[in-house]
């Protein structure tokens, strides 16, 4: 039995990327885990490059599935998986040398839940790379808190970041979601970061997220609509609570700034709106709507022109206004 499953959903993907992502993989110096690529019903280019790529290396198994999307492919993954660590990759990107040796070794040393690393986001089209802004800590192990919980909730981490106890993730039946919800990913990581006891970081740049025009996270910036699918994930998180027996009040209230992210990028603006309020009240979570409005009008005080003072007295009453309402 391997040490750590790499599960890696495939999907028409070019050729010299997903090279470049296998090879990635192959060339690390933790040379004790399984590659599991996971073809999501590819075109028959992509398949054959996957069906190439193992006859390379027998710790490679290739899985030729109909088309079911990401998150049903990374189930496919969980389910088939046979290491003591999972971990995730995405088809377009790559890794450190020693991405699998760092991370082990900070979930074993420790013996945390789960052990996190850093990414750059690589823009193709620009040849520049950019840290992606996850928080940093003081200390490599952390015991989440309320306080904690509250600020992993909203920075999401996502699946590649981090590695995972084969265990702990049966235990608490983590799963991506699989309703061609675009932001399958999220249900893994609201309940990861609820359930975890401990996790450690490797503060090290270990995985290059690639942006280009087709990719997933590029569209998103075309296609806002997509974040309406944030309803989807809450659906479930409430499904799961219910499951579990834990609260969906307390669970979303941690993530409820990420799940009001799109409310600033959609273009049905209302709509969205109307959505996340009817969640609010019928959960009563956290009404983070007035505090994003407070917010933009304290804002828009204080970067008025000093002799606009008629301005600020209006902006001033329709922050009393917000408040007590």
């Amino acid at each position: 039995m391997p040490k750590i499953s790499v599960i890696l959903p495939v999907y028409n993907i070019k050729r010299e990327y997903l090279v470049k992502a296998v090879e990635s993989v192959l060339n690390q110096t933790f040379t004790d885990f399984e590659l599991l690529i996971i073809d999501d019903g590819s075109k028959a280019e992509t398949a054959a490059v996957c069906d190439e790529l193992a006859s390379r290396d027998k710790r490679i198994t290739v899985f030729h599935n109909k088309n079911q999307g990401p998150g049903k492919s990374r189930n496919f993954g969980l389910d088939n998986a046979t290491g003591e660590f999972f971990i995730f990759m995405d088809h377009d990107d790559w890794v450190e040398s020693v991405w699998l040796e760092k991370l082990y070794n900070s979930i074993t040393k420790n013996n945390t839940d789960a052990a996190f690393c850093y990414a750059n986001e690589y823009f193709e089209n620009e040849d520049r790379y950019e840290l992606i802004g996850y928080p940093h800590f003081d200390k490599e192990v952390i015991v989440p808190d309320d306080h904690i919980r509250h600020k992993l909730g909203n920075a999401f981490f996502p699946p590649w970041a981090k590695m995972v106890r084969a265990d702990f993730v049966k235990k608490h039946g983590l799963r991506f979601a699989e309703d061609d919800n675009k932001f399958d990913d999220v249900l893994f990581h609201v309940f990861l970061n609820e359930y975890a006891q401990k996790i450690s970081f490797v503060n090290d740049v270990l995985y290059y997220h690639r942006m280009f025009d087709n990719s997933i996270t590029c569209t998103s910036f075309e296609n806002t609509d997509m974040y309406f699918d944030v309803f989807k994930t809450m659906d479930d998180v409430v499904k799961k609570c219910k499951a579990d027996g834990s609260c969906p009040k307390r669970i979303l209230d941690r993530n409820i700034a990420f799940f009001c992210t799109g409310v600033d990028l959609v273009k049905s603006k209302k709509e969205y709106e109307k959505c996340i309020a009817k969640y609010i009240k019928e959960l009563k979570l956290n009404n983070i709507l007035r505090k994003m409005k407070i917010k933009k009008i304290r804002n828009w005080i204080f970067t008025c022109n000093k002799k606009k003072k008629i301005l600020r007295v209006l902006g001033v009453y329709l922050i009393n206004k917000q408040e007590q309402s």
